[in-house]
């Protein structure tokens, strides 16, 4: 899936999960860009998006691990 062109705010965020949870750029990229998207889709103050969609990719991947899903499975598998 192509990614859409994200502002350095979004990079950052993402680059931080991958740092601090260590999944695959790719996995944690396709999860963070999906609930960015989401959350943009009814969001009329757009100024915490970074923050929230951080903290939902964040929780997805704790619940991930904690189903014993590791790092290298395909983030399609992963809970939304």
């Amino acid at each position: 899936m192509p990614q859409p062109t994200l502002a350095p705010v979004h990079i950052y965020a993402i680059d931080g999960l991958v740092e601090e949870m260590k999944w695959p750029r790719e996995h944690v990229a396709q999860l963070y860009v999906r609930e960015l998207t989401r959350l943009q889709s009814g969001a009329s103050v757009k100024d915490y998006l970074a923050l929230l969609a951080s903290k939902h990719v964040r929780e997805a991947l704790r619940r991930a691990e904690s189903s014993g899903v590791v790092p290298s499975t395909s983030a399609s598998d992963l809970p939304t």
